[in-house]
């Protein structure tokens, strides 16, 4: 992944927030005889990560791997495991795992565990994930292949692992003096961008490496980092802490469109929706039109701006004070004021989850929609002691909770 400040769309941003109490006293359930208990809560000491489809549920926990039947929650199967496991991908046929401890890449797994039994089907030895948590392909998992150098330094590839199989679809060396990105946009299938030495850009598909589109790029100059959005590429450059100098490219064409310095000291730079967000120290955010660069407007006292949809942005403070707003993102009007709601997981087109304090200091997980403000309660679970981490799979809805509680519930219809 990329250090310091990568300028991409933040990885849930929603744990940031503090709830007030006065929006939920009088909350209406979910729909007409929908119970909002669990259907079942799973339990998982030490719980790291969950993962699934509608069909099963893979926990991982600090030295242990379990699989359970839904909707029912039945133990299927559960196997121990070196510590250090991350939680790749689970579907029905395969659960994958990696394993690396940071010290010997040479010696990092890949392992994929027939997903009925919990057995061994397949392992891969020195391959590192290229992003963290992340399957990033239809059926692929993207990682990086350490490649000994003999008496030359050791240099490292990316692959596309076959999720059933563990074959290697794909491998892409990295160009000589060049860099390389898994590019991840919300609603795009995910990319591998590869910037050479000469300044062009080659975008390839994470399941296939089938070249997508090359362009060459009009001077980009020294190039430390790069993000996408749409039709636009940002190429950065760091200096001690932050990034000091970004240039936006149009990707069709290779034509230099602008460039923003911000020496000695440096900014964060990071694609909101199809804009261009910006600050610097503890200054405002500022909302950079992509073609040009000009301030299209500019947001004071929040800390962060991240997209609900192309059209909204998600404002957050810092230290949170329970205030969130919903902005249009071309003009930065106020949508809407969410008040005593933590967003618990990645939207879904206009609505997100939320979670806040139900009856008697119960957590209780809901539907927002950031159009209409309309809620829908959809499950109640223990005390509240801190936002949840929640995800939808299949008709279910899961939630991490402390003490490796993970409640599920049944998704009313849309």
């Amino acid at each position: 992944m990329s250090p310091r400040g990568v300028p991409r769309r933040p990885d849930r941003p929603w744990r940031r927030f503090v709830l007030l109490l006065a929006v939920l006293l009088g909350l209406a359930g979910g729909a007409p005889g929908t119970s909002l208990d669990p259907a079942v809560v799973l339990r998982g000491a030490g719980l790291s990560e969950v993962g699934g489809d509608g069909s099963a549920i893979s926990v991982l926990s600090t030295d242990s791997l379990a699989s359970y039947r839904m909707p029912g929650g039945a133990r299927r199967w559960s196997v121990r495991l070196a510590a250090g496991a991350q939680l790749l991908a689970a579907d029905g046929t395969r659960v994958v795992l990696g394993f690396d401890d940071g010290t010997n890449r040479a010696a990092a797994v890949l392992t994929g565990l027939d997903a009925a039994t919990g057995a061994p089907a397949w392992r891969r030895t020195g391959y590192v994930p290229a992003v963290y948590g992340c399957a990033c392909g239809d059926g692929v998992v993207v990682a990086e292949q350490y490649v000994p150098g003999g008496d030359q330094p050791a240099t490292t590839a990316l692959a596309g692992i076959d999720v059933r199989t563990g074959a290697v679809r794909w491998s892409l060396g990295t160009p000589p003096g060049g860099r390389r990105e898994v590019v991840r946009e919300p609603g795009e299938p995910v990319r591998i961008a590869m910037l050479d030495a000469g300044g062009t850009l080659r975008l390839y598909r994470a399941d296939t490496a089938a070249l997508v589109s090359a362009v060459d790029l009009q001077d980009p100059g020294p190039v430390e980092g790069l993000a996408i959005s749409a039709d636009r590429l940002l190429v950065y450059r760091y200096g001690l802490r932050n990034i000091v100098a970004g240039t936006v490219f149009d990707l069709g064409t290779g034509r230099r469109l602008w460039q923003r310095t911000a020496e000695p000291y440096g900014e964060r730079l990071w694609w909101c929706a199809r804009a261009l967000c910006a600050r610097a120290n503890e200054g405002p955010i500022l909302v950079l039109d992509p073609d040009t660069g000009r301030e299209r407007w500019r947001l004071d006292g929040w800390t962060d701006l991240s997209a609900v949809t192309e059209r909204y942005l998600l404002a957050t403070p810092s230290p949170p004070d329970g205030r969130h707003l919903v902005l249009d993102a071309a003009t930065g009007r106020v949508v809407r004021r969410i008040d005593g709601w933590e967003p618990a997981g990645d939207p879904a087109g206009t609505r997100l989850l939320v979670a806040g304090r139900g009856a008697a200091g119960t957590t209780l997980v809901a539907r927002l929609d950031v159009e209409s403000g309309a809620v829908t309660a959809l499950g109640q679970a223990g005390r509240w002691s801190g936002p949840p981490e929640c995800f939808t799979t299949g008709a279910l809805l899961l939630c991490r909770l402390d003490q490796g509680r993970i409640p599920v519930w049944r998704l009313p219809a849309a």
